[in-house]
């Protein structure tokens, strides 16, 4: 994040140069005021009178354009930030996503908006003039020093009532928010699975546990609104009755001819301008408490980035090794001491009961997951050392839940990439859904919705095939693949396993259909998480055969 930071600074240094001027410039009017009270009132000199009020409203109007500048270049930096950001973001969120320790961030997007809506809001404005505070107090201490000491014990007790706002509000603020998230992610999941909700009327509970965890937000929120709205009152008044004590005892030194009234009146305006940035910053406490939330939740998020960019290593050719592959969760072992070998081009299944880790060792396989122990290597690369943008466009993928995103079925194959459309056709052939794809209103151009809700659970999973057939894959891992496949699914899906072998392409399978066994060259069965038996697929199957039982 403070690489980022550097990118932005300039902005934040032309700001802040702005409002060196326009801070200055605001003394313009009670120097004004002075003038007008303490000299062309005395002297009844009606040039002079036009004279400083020429000099005024020039000096307004060079302030005028400068803060519409700093505006202008504020909302730029917003800008600024939600380009240098999204791609970053949206990239380690995927990641962080696809990790085994996921965090389930998902609000990135909504806190880069966050950053920019702050940037290009008035709110930022105020820590930008908070500096001059002590400035315009000392302006006011040199036109007299009573006024001077009234003013500054103003900014005191305005700076206590910001630090107890602070005290009081921003943790209820941030725990709010987080609540409200996790109430948005409970939402969102039900969409995703709305026909089970739905077919097992499992609505009721999900919106009791909904209300449940929204009401603990809303009390919290509740709460730091009240001690916010309180203090956001108090500092106002409080203000206004600073301008009522200025007048006052500015008015009593006049009285006793210790100052002019034009200090009276010019003082007054000072301490309105002195004591504005803090009220403004009280009053937009919240969005500045949910600003540093969002800012710390993205550096956390972009410190899990590599920080060195992998070293770029030759096209692999799909030669796999896995040395005692171990993987636990919560202190849990789901995989140990996993180790077999595949030639560039060789096939394996990969068979056994449910819950015996297959799923697991293929997510390993393809370094989305991290293994605690052994390793994984690609051509002899350790698969985690490689270029994710590089290795992705040789890897092919299809896990046991297919899911296509919104666009055209052409971009899905292409990986939401740029579609080439001679590339997209051999992999939709390939995968023997070419002739169904030309069935559909508008062919390749046709919109697939949402997770691919305008395709049949079918069609789902062979445009899914056609997508890891897309391009030049040397290493394909399929989770089983014809869990959704007809008959003619399933003679298009060993079609399509034929000329991967031909292309020397390597391939692991999951499934426990023979038909599609008997196509691998090798069999690995897990159980337990553990190795049981691997070698060659008729050695395999030979070994699996059951043993006939022996009249006695």
């Amino acid at each position: 994040m403070k690489a980022f930071l550097k990118k932005w600074m300039q902005y934040f240094w032309f700001a802040f140069f702005f409002s060196l001027f326009i801070n200055t410039l605001q003394l313009v009017f009670p120097v004004y005021m002075l003038l007008i009270y303490d000299k062309v009132l005395v002297s009844r000199s009606l040039p002079t009178l036009l004279t400083v009020t020429v000099g005024a409203v020039l000096a307004l109007s060079v302030m005028a354009c400068l803060d519409f500048l700093r505006s202008r270049l504020l909302v730029r930096a917003g800008v600024a930030v939600d380009r240098t950001l999204t791609q970053p973001v949206i990239t380690e969120m995927v990641r962080d996503a696809a990790r085994i320790d996921s965090n389930s961030y998902r609000e990135g997007i909504l806190d880069i908006n966050t950053l920019r809506n702050f940037l290009a809001g008035n709110a930022v404005f105020s820590f930008f003039d908070l500096p001059w505070v002590p400035i315009y107090i000392f302006a006011i201490y040199c036109m007299n020093a009573w006024l001077g000491w009234l003013a500054l014990g103003g900014a005191c007790v305005l700076l206590v009532l910001g630090l107890a706002q602070e005290f009081l509000t921003g943790e209820r603020f941030t725990t709010a928010k987080t609540m409200e998230r996790r109430s948005g992610q409970l939402v969102s999941l039900g969409l995703r699975n709305a026909e089970v909700i739905t077919g097992m009327n499992m609505l009721p509970g999900l919106i009791k546990h909904w209300l449940r965890s929204q009401e603990q937000a809303l009390w919290l929120q509740t709460n730091a609104y009240r001690f916010s709205s309180l203090f956001h009152s108090l500092s106002k008044s409080f203000r206004s009755g600073m301008q009522v004590f200025v007048y006052g005892v500015g008015a009593y030194l006049v009285l006793e001819n210790e100052t002019s009234a034009g200090v009276m009146i010019a003082a007054s305006v000072i301490v309105r301008q002195a004591l504005n940035p803090v009220e403004q910053i009280m009053g937009a406490w919240k969005q500045s408490v949910e600003t540093r939330a969002a800012y710390k939740r993205l550096q956390q998020l972009l410190e899990k980035a590599q920080t060195r960019k992998p070293m770029e290593l030759p096209e692999p050719k799909g030669r796999l090794e896995v040395e005692g592959l171990g993987l636990a969760l919560a202190g849990r072992p789901i995989l140990g001491n996993v180790t077999f070998a595949l030639a560039p081009g060789e096939s394996m299944g990969l068979i056994g009961p449910s819950g015996a880790g297959k799923s697991s060792l293929c997510r390993l396989l393809l370094g989305i997951w991290q293994g605690t122990a052994g390793k994984v290597r690609l051509d002899g690369a350790d698969i985690l050392s490689w270029d994710s943008d590089i290795l992705g466009r040789h890897i092919g993928y299809l896990p046991q839940d297919v899911e296509l995103f919104a666009g055209t079925v052409a971009e899905n194959i292409a990986r939401m990439g740029e579609v080439e459309p001679d590339k997209v056709v051999e992999a939709a052939t390939l995968a023997g859904v070419h002739e169904t794809i030309l069935r559909l209103h508008q062919g390749y151009d046709s919109q697939v919705g949402d997770l691919g809700a305008q395709l049949s659970g079918g069609q789902q999973q062979l445009v899914g095939l056609a997508r890891v057939f897309y391009g030049t894959p040397r290493l394909v891992i399929l989770d089983e693949p014809n869990s959704s496949l007809d008959e003619r699914g399933e003679r298009a899906l060993v079609q399509a396993l034929s000329e991967l072998k031909a292309k020397e392409v390597t391939t692991i399978m999951v499934t426990h259909k023979p038909s599609l066994l008997a196509t691998m060259d090798k069999i690995l069965l897990l159980k337990d998480g553990q190795v049981a038996m691997f070698g060659p697929r008729d050695e395999i199957f030979q070994a699996l055969k059951p043993v006939p039982a022996t009249n006695a």
